[in-house]
């Protein structure tokens, strides 16, 4: 009795089946690949959104404005950062500030390059703002060598956008420029690279005389080119001020321990209030988002009168002579289209012309005379009424009979002379 061959072919095709599959998961290459795309809309628009985003996810609530008159009351708010200088430009609001200071607030507050009188905040603290210049000590970069780096950044896989909004060399010099911030305690020294061009300058740490009605710095930070951050305690509160805001655009938030000093400074019984200036929108961007059907609408108004206006092309017809009319048909058609067009006076006043001028070369005082003298004269000439006359040379009131009375009578008087 013959084994059944079915069972077996069954399992041998399974078999090889299964080795296929495994010969092609084999030869199947995985790699993963990170495609950058390009920033948001609101991402270039704002600056700080990352820091936003990093406060949100720290379970501290932002709040986005771009002056103080925004937040006229500062309830609710904890930690305000204002990245600008210049927004405290009334006594009103920094006495307001100062209160708010002295219940428990937290301000984060840039020194700008502007003369510090005109801020008032600067001001009241006896803080100013110095220009560094590197070319005194040699550290700044030779141009080639920064053009070398430059290209290695690009070939590491940099973005353009990343080198040159802040993404700084990995050269020794960017090592020596870190400023060292120190909390103590559980978080200890903090690494930020503020940019060295600006630095903060109070007397108190230079050594000068300072005002003894100001107050005094508690703790400052500084690299070897000077202070980048200073802070202040008024009453309940802190005050800080920095250099260098750029550390916590969305270009550089992740370098260093920036997103880290952004947190420590940060009070988590409020809202973290930032100041900034907010870009609005240009006419056509409003256009674009919210009046489509009125761009299309111009756009094919204007194409229809881009149409109208533009030449006709195409193939050049020659004029057929046949089809031409002839001189008399020419000046019937122009003469018919002026009295239709009640333009009679156009087609009277050559002849009226031609009197005239036989009257100045046959009648002597015709040229000197006025117009009622002109019209008796050419009636004594021709033996017409001197009111027939004006009325032929003068009245443009016609119908057909009187408009061909009156051509009879001029040709009459053009005989006469």
């Amino acid at each position: 009795m013959k084994r059944p061959e079915a069972p077996v072919r069954l399992i041998l095709l399974g078999i090889a089946l299964v080795a296929l599959g495994y010969g092609l998961y084999l030869s199947i290459e995985f790699y993963e690949e990170t495609v950058e795309t390009r920033w948001s809309r609101e991402a270039l628009r704002n600056p700080y959104l990352a820091a936003q985003q990093f406060m949100t996810r720290s379970d501290i609530d932002v709040v986005d404005a771009d002056s103080l008159l925004e937040l006229e009351d500062l309830d609710g708010v904890g930690t305000l950062f204002v990245s600008e200088a210049n927004q405290v430009v009334a006594p009103r609001q920094l006495r307001k500030l100062r209160e708010w200071l002295e219940a428990g607030g937290s301000v984060i507050y840039t020194a700008d390059s502007v003369e510090h009188d005109e801020d008032l905040l600067l001001a009241a603290f006896d803080v100013s703002v110095e220009w560094y210049d590197a070319d005194d000590t040699g550290d700044e970069l030779a141009l080639s060598e920064t053009i070398r780096e430059y290209n290695r950044q690009l070939e590491a896989g940099k973005t353009r956008d990343e080198i040159l909004q802040g993404r700084e060399f990995d050269g020794s010099a960017a090592e020596r420029n870190l400023t060292t911030v120190n909390f103590g305690g559980d978080i200890g020294d903090l690494e930020i690279h503020f940019r060295d061009r600006k630095i903060l300058v109070h007397p108190y740490i230079d050594g000068s005389e300072s005002a003894s009605d100001k107050p005094l710095p508690v703790s400052w930070s500084y690299s070897d080119h000077g202070i980048h951050l200073m802070q202040f305690e008024v009453g309940n509160g802190l005050l800080t001020f920095i250099s260098d805001p750029s550390i916590w655009t969305s270009y550089r938030i992740d370098q260093h321990d920036h997103a880290y000093l952004l947190w420590v400074l940060a009070d988590d019984r409020g809202d973290f209030a930032f100041l900034r200036p907010v870009l609005q929108d240009s006419l056509w961007s409003l256009l674009v988002q919210h009046a489509n059907e009125l761009l299309l609408a111009g756009s094919l108004l204007i194409l229809l009168w881009i149409w109208h206006q533009a030449r006709r092309f195409g193939r050049i017809v020659p004029r057929d002579a046949s089809r031409t009319r002839a001189l008399a048909e020419h000046f019937s058609s122009l003469s018919h289209y002026l009295w239709h067009r009640r333009q009679g006076e156009y087609l009277i006043a050559p002849l009226r012309q031609r009197v005239l001028r036989q009257a100045s070369l046959r009648l002597g005082e015709f040229a000197r005379a006025d117009e009622a003298r002109q019209m008796e004269l050419l009636a004594e000439r021709s033996g017409v009424l001197a009111e027939a006359v004006a009325n032929a040379m003068n009245n443009n009131d016609f119908n057909e009979a009187t408009f061909v009375q009156k051509v009879r009578l001029l040709k009459r008087i053009e005989q006469s002379l």
